[in-house]
């Protein structure tokens, strides 16, 4: 992993390699066109890392002749699944309570064996060993198992990914400075920080990074701090009356004319 919670990308140019193609989490990121692309499920705003299933993944994919299937399946019924095929990518649940994207190799003395996707340096295992039982443990009620196979390359057009973040940054500021308008509970700042906060100002800080966009990514950085201090006072907050919406805003905006620059410039 080369960047914050990269876990699945990890794990793609892990399952990549097993085809014989030599990538990494921030080439494909920055293939994708990662950086400049948010969306939203419902009420939550995703953007960066999070953007972690078939449908974003075959951005990087199709050109390159793979498809990407995912499998959904009951707890009680993943291990069969995965005795089947040669190598695919999961979550598990590790210490702390947090799921961690892995892949999975093949089965070693009667073990799964995955390869647990992690920083160069950390001191967490390359990989994991795992009973039946230990699997079922660390699996939730639901486990979904991506597989990557070789297919025809089919181009894949990002004008409508790039205009379709635009709109739905334009939506995100909107409804923040809304949000940031009224006196909010601790419930609802601590439900908004991944719900409406994160995308912009966390895995957009992480993109920016990619892009080596400093002035950008540094006004982020200070909101997300501010941020970040407001809510360990843990109180209820009008938080346009501690934070620059100004600033939050023109930020925002800066984002979408990133995106709106790759447009013009033929990237999509």
């Amino acid at each position: 992993m080369t960047f914050n919670s990269s876990c699945s990308y990890a794990g793609l140019a892990n399952m990549l390699e097993y085809h014989g193609v030599e990538t990494e989490d921030r080439q494909i990121a920055l293939d994708m066109g990662l950086p400049f692309l948010f969306s939203k499920e419902g009420d939550v705003y995703s953007a960066g890392p999070m953007l972690q299933t078939a449908e974003w993944f075959h951005l990087y994919l199709k050109p390159r002749g793979f498809r990407m299937t995912e499998t959904s399946l009951s707890r009680e019924a993943a291990g069969e699944f995965l005795r089947s095929i040669p190598c695919g990518m999961l979550g598990l649940t590790v210490d702390g309570g947090g799921r961690h994207a892995v892949v999975y190799r093949g089965m070693a003395g009667g073990r799964y064996e995955f390869l647990n996707n992690k920083r160069q340096h950390s001191p967490e295992p390359d990989s994991l060993l795992l009973t039946e039982e230990e699997l079922l443990s660390r699996l939730s009620d639901t486990a979904v198992v991506a597989v990557i196979e070789r297919a025809e390359p089919e181009p894949v057009p990002l004008e409508e990914y790039f205009q379709s973040s635009i709109e739905v940054l334009a939506g995100l500021k909107n409804e923040l400075f809304a949000f940031c308008a009224k006196v909010r509970s601790m419930k609802e700042l601590t439900e908004a920080r991944n719900r409406l906060f994160r995308a912009i100002l966390l895995d957009a800080v992480t993109m920016l990074e990619l892009l080596g966009e400093k002035r950008l990514r540094e006004t982020l950085l200070q909101l997300q701090r501010r941020l970040v201090n407001i809510l360990k006072e843990g109180k209820p907050q009008i938080l346009q009356d501690r934070m620059s919406m100004e600033a939050l805003g023109e930020a925002i905006d800066g984002y979408m004319e990133l995106i709106r620059e790759q447009i013009q410039a033929g990237r999509a």
